[in-house]
Parts: C-alpha cells; sequence; structure tokens
C-alpha cells in the first residue's frame, strides 16, 4: 500500500478510530462485541469537519446533515472494529517498521517536514493517532488480499467490459510541450533565454536552471501530456507549433513563457490489446469491492453491535444482532 497525499487527506478527515475499554458509560457511543467506542472520538471528527467546513452544518436544513454525519462517522468506526478484530482473528499483523515505512512515504507527499506537521496538527490529530490510522488500513489492506485470492478475470470479461464501456477508452488530441517560465516582470530575462535557444543552446538545462514552473523545471520544462486544458495563450501557440519547433515568447497569466513541442496527437479509440492491463486492474478492484463488502455484511449480521444513542442508530445498525440502548 503506498499512503500519498491523498490518503493523507483522507486518514486525517477520519480522525482516530479507537475502541478503549475504562471509559465512562457517558462516554461510550457504541459497543462492538464488546469493545467500546467513544462518543468522544466520534464528536471530535465533527468538531475537525467544522473547522475545515464551516458552513457545512449551518442553515436550515444543518442539524439534519449534522446527524446524517454522526450516524456515518459511527457506521463507519464500527466497520473498522470488525475488520479488525477479524483480522487479528485470523493473525494479521503490521509491525511498526512497517508503519513507520508508510509514514515516511506520506511525508514524502509534502515539500518539508514542517508542512506534514502543520496539516497532521490542522486536523487535530497527532502522530499517534496517524499511526494507529496506517496500521489499521495496512492491516485491512492484508485482509482484503486473502479475502480475494481466488478472484480471476476471464478473457470474455475484459472484451464485455471493453465493449460496454468503450468511451472510456478514448485518447484525446493533446499536446506535448515543454516550457521555461519567467516572472511577468523579467521579460528581459526571457528574451536572453530565447537568443540561446536560437543560438543551439540545450532547452532542457536552461529550463532547470531558469523556469520559475516547480512541477516542470527539474524534468527539463516537460509537461507531459495534458490531464487539463492549457491556457489558452499557451494553447493557442503550441498548437500552431509542430514537433521540434519552439515558439517566440508567450505571455500568459503566470508570466512569459517559452514553449517546445515535444509531440502531438489525435482523437484516437485505443485498441482492446493497449488497455487489457488496464480493464483487468478494473475488475479486480470491483471484485475486491463486492467480497469486501459481502465480508463485512457477514461480519456485522454475526456481531453484536450495541447503539448506546439511539439517535444515531442507521438501518445498517440496526439489524439482527444489534440492539440500542439510553
Amino acid at each position: 500500500m503506498r499512503v500519498l497525499r491523498t490518503l493523507l487527506a483522507a486518514v486525517l478527515a477520519l480522525g482516530l478510530v479507537m475502541g478503549l475499554a475504562g471509559c465512562g458509560e457517558e462516554d461510550l457511543a457504541a459497543r462492538v462485541n464488546g469493545e467500546e467506542i467513544k462518543r468522544s472520538d466520534l464528536d471530535a471528527q465533527i468538531e475537525t469537519l467544522k473547522e475545515e467546513y464551516p458552513d457545512m452544518f449551518t442553515g436550515a436544513d444543518g442539524e439534519g446533515r449534522l446527524l446524517e454525519f454522526q450516524q456515518r462517522l459511527l457506521d463507519n468506526m464500527i466497520n473498522n472494529v470488525l475488520i479488525r478484530q477479524a483480522a487479528e482473528e485470523r493473525g494479521i499483523e503490521v509491525t511498526d517498521a512497517e508503519v513507520e515505512e508508510e509514514i515516511e512515504s506520506l511525508k514524502s507527499g509534502f515539500e518539508t517536514d514542517e508542512q506534514f506537521e502543520q496539516a497532521l496538527a490542522q486536523s487535530g490529530m497527532d502522530v499517534e493517532a496517524l499511526e494507529t490510522q496506517v496500521r489499521e488500513g495496512m492491516i485491512t489492506d492484508q485482509l482484503i488480499a486473502t479475502l480475494s485470492e481466488d478472484i480471476t478475470v476471464s478473457d470474455e470479461e475484459v472484451t464485455e467490459y471493453y465493449e460496454a464501456n468503450k468511451a472510456d477508452f478514448m485518447q484525446i488530441a493533446g499536446v506535448h510541450a515543454a516550457h521555461i517560465l519567467f516572472d511577468a516582470d523579467d521579460k528581459a530575462t526571457a528574451e536572453q533565454i530565447l537568443s540561446d535557444i536560437k543560438a543551439g543552446a540545450d532547452f532542457a538545462s536552461l529550463a532547470q536552471q531558469y523556469s520559475k514552473d516547480p512541477g516542470s523545471a527539474a524534468n527539463g520544462g516537460d509537461l507531459g501530456w495534458p490531464t487539463t486544458p492549457y491556457v489558452q495563450e499557451f494553447q493557442d501557440a503550441a498548437d500552431a507549433l509542430e514537433p521540434g519547433e519552439i515558439s517566440e515568447l508567450v505571455e500568459t497569466t503566470f508570466g512569459w513563457h517559452i514553449i517546445k513541442v515535444i509531440e502531438k496527437r489525435d482523437d484516437r479509440q485505443l485498441p482492446l490489446e493497449e488497455v487489457r492491463d488496464q480493464i483487468e486492474q478494473i475488475i479486480v478492484q470491483e471484485q475486491n469491492a463486492d467480497v469486501y463488502q459481502e465480508f463485512l455484511n457477514e461480519l456485522r449480521d454475526a456481531a453484536t453491535i450495541e447503539i448506546l444513542v439511539p439517535e444515531l442508530a442507521t438501518p445498517a445498525a440496526v439489524q439482527e444482532g444489534t440492539s440500542t440502548e439510553e
């Protein structure tokens, strides 16, 4: 499991899920097979949401949204406890070293340790809470892997998926370009660098040295194939160039650009053989989700779940083996 910035956002939003014995009855939200979930942990997650999205629970339907979020969060906490209990029964463990490795991978998504620590602090979590979440995520991954060992994908399934989703496998026309970006008030430097390039200087080396675009400078200005449209002035200039050609100075809201077109492509329907591996991964992920959900439903059916705050019970929680208590 590679834990990147997107996972951090999810982890920080979810907060710490703990089931600790020994707290007062007034601080209990639920019990799952005798393991306690604290109301204060649930409330802490809600407070974090309120801080990040202050308008989320305001307005005429604010109280209704608040109750819905509380119910969903508690239901998720119950699921997490059930999954962890099931993993423990199967002897699935994650070492401290493995958790630390994932934390380091998580940190690598930030430019500095200070930015990482700031994001952690803003979430209302500490390192210990994050370690718990990462450990539980890794345990869940290992559990899913054991449940999905027998999943296979046939050629017929791949072909059927491709035919039903051909529009998803269209390659959109685009321009693969590189650029050197200069500040808006630094046209003189841009003109000099353009002159150097026309005289034979290496475009990539100059991009690494002068470009103000942190996302592409280290790669010699290479922007890759675009996933979103360029600003119009940039797009128009790139469209007018042939592969290998270099633009004059182009001004956009970002500053001055020197653009080099690397290659172009037209709209194209990707053939099945080109996307077969991608489709197989999609089908496996879908089957994994189905297997996991079926397993979770079985755990819930067999579990003793007590919702100790009646208004927080959801239809998923109120079922055979589940009770609500004052």
